[in-house]
């Protein structure tokens, strides 16, 4: 049967990727709620690059409230933390940018092992998503380095994919669970959902069930989002940026654009004893994108 929603319905790359960009600054109001649900899922996104097939495995949280929730990497805030640290005022007695690639290879090759503080490209995911259930509006929140305070925002409106339940059962984290199956922007999924938990929400940007998504995977295996712990949380807040560090794309495709670029562009950091080395270096990967449509 279909079920359609019935329920509360680094530094020197910057400017490249940018480039071919349509962006104005946002003004949207803030939003706010108060998380009081906290899951825990594994997502596994896999990449191509000219040699191999690479596998990731990151920690992601979404936070639910009555009516917003947010979908981050649970390490982010960690680790940009310590990266600030590192460049507060006062530490830094000098700085080395380097571009050249081979020269950048011989780097990284000593340093990546050595002593330190070594901060590696794309060490976690760099966007968070925000749903508003009710308005049926899904926001992007992406940086445009680690070391900006620059980010890139997408405005979505985005309604419930409708979904095919079936009767198969199983169980996560010991819920009694049933099998659904959708077709989003391109992609296949099915899901496991758990009507013990009646609350509209998902992973990244599914949702429209009876019931919490608990995990959810394209039908090619590429990407995979696995329930791994669910716990309470007490008045978390939910806050949707109001646009004062962020620029917004115009569409979908403008986002992935800004994706794609961001992927050519590794930034690897080296810091010891207060002298820090910025090595840029052109990546091969080419990144496989959640929504190959549009619609």
């Amino acid at each position: 049967m279909v079920y359609q929603k019935k329920l509360f319905t680094s530094i020197a790359i910057i400017s490249t990727l940018l480039i071919g960009i349509n962006i104005q600054f946002v003004n949207a109001e803030i939003k706010l709620d108060k998380a009081f649900l906290r899951i825990v899922y594994a997502f596994t996104q896999e990449n191509i690059t000219r040699e191999s097939l690479l596998s990731r495995t990151d920690t992601m949280s979404l936070d639910i409230g009555s009516r917003y929730s947010e979908f981050y990497d649970v390490t982010a805030f960690a680790k940009d933390s310590l990266k600030k640290l590192v460049f507060q005022p006062g530490r830094v007695k000098s700085v080395s940018v380097i571009k050249n690639q081979q020269i950048a290879e011989s780097v990284i090759n000593v340093n990546k092992f050595g002593d330190g503080n070594v901060f590696l490209p794309n060490s976690y995911i760099s966007f968070t998503i925000y749903k508003d259930r009710d308005e049926k509006h899904i926001y992007t929140l992406d940086k445009v380095s680690d070391m900006s305070e620059t980010s890139i925002f997408l405005d979505e409106e985005i309604s419930p994919q409708e979904w095919t339940i079936d009767s198969d059962t199983c169980r996560i984290l010991d819920y009694l669970c049933y099998r659904a199956t959708t077709k989003f922007r391109g992609r296949e999924y099915e899901v496991i959902f758990a009507p013990e938990i009646p609350i509209n929400e998902g992973p990244w940007k599914l949702y429209g069930l009876p019931g919490l998504i608990l995990a959810a995977k394209t039908s090619d295996g590429i990407f995979t989002f696995q329930a791994i712990g669910i716990q309470k949380v007490n008045d978390k807040s939910i806050s949707i940026p109001d646009g004062k560090n962020s620029e917004v794309c115009k569409g979908l495709n403008q986002y992935q654009q800004f994706v794609q670029s961001k992927a050519k562009n590794e930034s690897y950091t080296f810091e010891k004893n207060g002298a820090i080395t910025i090595v840029d270096k052109f990546s091969s990967k080419n990144v496989i994108l959640l929504e190959t449509e549009e619609n």
